[in-house]
Formats: C-alpha cells, structure tokens, sequence
C-alpha cells in the first residue's frame, strides 16, 4: 500500500495538473480515497502539510505561505493551524468561476487555516451516487440554489449549522436550510459587437427575431427550463413583472413552448458548460449567446469583441452546499462561513464579476466594480430574479418536459 501511496504522489508532483477522471483513475487503483491524497502529502517525507494539485485545474494553495502585504486577511481567522492535517475537498463548476474561487476562497483559506484543498468538478448525479453509496468524497460543494434546495428536500445534504456560519448580514433568502447562497449571478444575452454595436439587441424579442438579427444562436442546456420558459414569455411579450404569474398557469406553459419551437432551428449549440457561449461567441461560431455574466465579463476583459445586454437578464443565485455523511462536517461549516465572510466576498467580486450575498461586502468595493455587477441597483431593476417558489415547487417536472422537447 505504502508503494501505491508513492506512486499516486510522485505522479501528482509529475502532473502539476490533473485532469479529473486521471486523477480518480490513479486513486482508484491505489484503494484510496480522493481525500486521502492530501493526508498522505501532508506527512510524506516528514514535510509541512501542502495541497495536492487540483483534479481539474491548477494547483491549490500552500497553507503554509505567510502573510505579506496584500494578502488577503480575514477576521477571526488567524490560527494557520487550526485545520492543518485535514483535507477539504471543493467541487466546483470550474472555469472562470473555480479559478476566481482559488485565488479568493481556497488559497486564503488554506493560509489562514492549514487545511488542504483538493478541487473537483461539481455533478448533482454524482452527489447523489456518493451519498446514496455512503462514500461521500466531497467536503463542500456548489449548485443552482433551486437545485441545492430541492435536492436538501430529498434528504442528500447536511443542514447548515448556524451556529458556525454568521449569517448576521446575509441579504434576504440567502441562508437556506441545506444551503448559503454565496454569489449572485445573471443569465443575460450576449452578443458579438461587430455584428450589432451599431443596432445592439435590446432584449429577448431582438434575440428571437432572426430577420431583423440574423446569425446563429446559442441556448443554454445546462439550466434546462431554467431562464429558457421566462425568456420564451418575455420575448412574446409578456412584461418581466408578469412572468412568472403566467408561468403558473398551464397555458403559460404550453405557450411558452411555443415560442421555444420558433427560435430553435436558429440554435446551432446547446450549450453545457459555462464556458461554451463565450468562447463560441469569441470564436465567431454564434452571433449571440445566453450567458453567464461572469464568463463574459472574463472574455471582454481579454479582448474578445463582446457584449452583455442586461436589460430582461435573469438574476440568480449559486449556493454551498454539504452532502448528507460529510466526513469533516466543522470543516465544512467552518468553510463556508469563510467564503460568506465580506472580505472574501468583495476579493471573490474583485476576480469575477459576480455579487456578494453578504451586504457588507459592497463596502469594500471600489464604484467602478460595483456597477459591473449583476445585482448593483444600475443592472438589477433592468432584470427579472428569479422566483425560487416557482421553480422549487416546478424543477423537476418542468426538466423532464424541456429535455423531452429538446429532443423532438
């Protein structure tokens, strides 16, 4: 077994990065689990505990690196050894976003703790195998507030701890049984500037209007009917106030269908990962995008002939959540009081243009920032939020029905 570990470890060190499925590969053949990798870096060789390298992205942080100007710190976490020798594993959505999260959530939080921090690709699919199996691997873990509160329902997380998690400046409707809401984001329309900046879209009617605004389009899979139904509504000219009290009625939906049949042979890409609309509309393949406001903002800031209309933009929230059996379950609370701290907020903020959830956060921002966020007042009276009601009371049966017109 000792030779196995050797070998896992020689082989992360070898890598630097690992692609997710490699990684789970390697620790397979070794018998071990994914957290155990940590541990056993921690003590080989007799050296200070260091994070492995990420299964799906770059390397995590050293909880050993002191503090310099600049680096963030946080209150009341100043004790560098108070999680040392234990193993936090994040999942994430990757990406722009995880990339953000290292540099403002993992790294600072190694630092300021000593836990290690192994990353991996968030999977509902997954998590519910996991804790279905009683071989629960993840630590923390991030979703669609609508999917982490339902799946809280059918009993797959552990109810948050308040008692560890401050939730003293939480905007309404972030702390949840099962779930923090940790970001607030927008699906918004996206589109190249070459082709429209003289006569940019203004909307959803303007994306379904493919005479006046002819291109290819890109549709979001990933969210299901999440976005699609209200979009469909509002470009058929129901006003964003109303939308949601049409969709509570069957012939809101079938009429919302409807329109999804006319705008669909004009959709050359489904997408399913984050990153897919701004690089099809980078790359020229589409003229205009459903797309996460963080992933564009990301590509404009490289150069890429983009732009977010916000107006009829749908404005969401992403949660943490801890699956139900959680081996370090104070580690996870204590975690994700950490990323709800305003520090870490405003420095997450600061790498991805995604609002905090704690209101004290937006003090430590910088004007400039804030009017590039979603929910700052300029953006969120342009925008529809979401109705968690709805689609906690809708999700699942509104998913089967819009896959199972995606595929007609």
């Amino acid at each position: 077994m000792a030779t196995e570990w050797e070998r896992v470890v020689r082989e992360l060190e070898r890598m630097g990065r690992l692609q997710r499925r490699r990684f789970l590969r390697l620790v397979l053949a070794s018998g071990l689990s994914v957290a155990s990798v940590g541990a056993l870096a921690a003590c080989r060789g007799g050296q200070e505990a260091t994070p492995t390298a990420a299964p799906g992205g770059a390397p995590a942080a050293s909880p050993t690196a002191g503090a310099a100007e600049g680096v963030l710190q946080v209150a009341g976490y100043d004790n560098p050894n108070k999680w040392k020798g234990k193993t936090l594993v994040f999942a994430g959505f990757g990406g722009a976003m995880q990339d953000a999260q290292r540099k403002a959530i993992l790294e600072p939080f190694s630092r300021l703790t000593g836990a290690t921090i192994v990353e991996d690709t968030t999977d509902i699919g997954k998590l519910k195998a996991m804790v279905d199996a009683g071989a629960v691997e993840w630590t923390v873990a991030q979703q669609g507030t609508f999917e982490s509160r339902v799946l809280g329902r059918q009993g797959y997380l552990e109810p948050i701890d308040y008692s560890m998690v401050d939730k003293t400046n939480f905007f309404a409707d972030v702390a949840g049984e099962f779930d923090v809401a940790v970001i607030y984001w927008s699906l918004i329309l996206a589109y190249r500037t070459d082709k429209f900046g003289n006569n940019p879209p203004q909307g959803w009617a303007d994306f379904w209007n493919v005479e006046k605004f002819p291109g290819p389009r890109a549709m979001d899979k990933v969210d299901g009917p999440v976005g699609n139904l209200e979009f469909a509504l509002m470009a058929d000219g129901v006003p964003k106030d109303q939308v949601y009290q049409v969709l509570r009625t069957p012939e809101g939906i079938d009429r919302a269908f409807r329109k999804l049949d006319e705008i669909k042979p004009h959709v050359t890409v489904w997408w399913e990962a984050g990153a897919q609309p701004a690089q099809l509309l980078t790359d020229g393949e589409v003229d205009m995008a459903q797309a996460w406001n963080g992933r564009i903002d990301a590509a404009q800031r490289q150069g890429a002939p983009i732009a977010i209309q916000w107006n009829e933009g749908l404005l969401r929230t992403d949660s943490f959540i801890v699956p139900k059996g959680v081996k370090e379950r104070e580690l996870a609370m204590d975690f994700i009081n950490f990323a709800t701290r305003p520090e870490v907020q405003a420095e997450l903020s600061k790498h991805i243009p995604y609002s905090p959830t704690n209101a004290k956060a937006f003090d430590l921002l910088p004007a400039d920032l804030q009017a590039r966020l979603p929910s700052a007042p300029a953006q969120k009276e342009k925008q529809l939020l979401a109705d968690a009601s709805f689609w906690l009371e809708n999700l699942d049966r509104l998913t089967e029905q819009f896959n199972d017109w995606l595929t007609r």
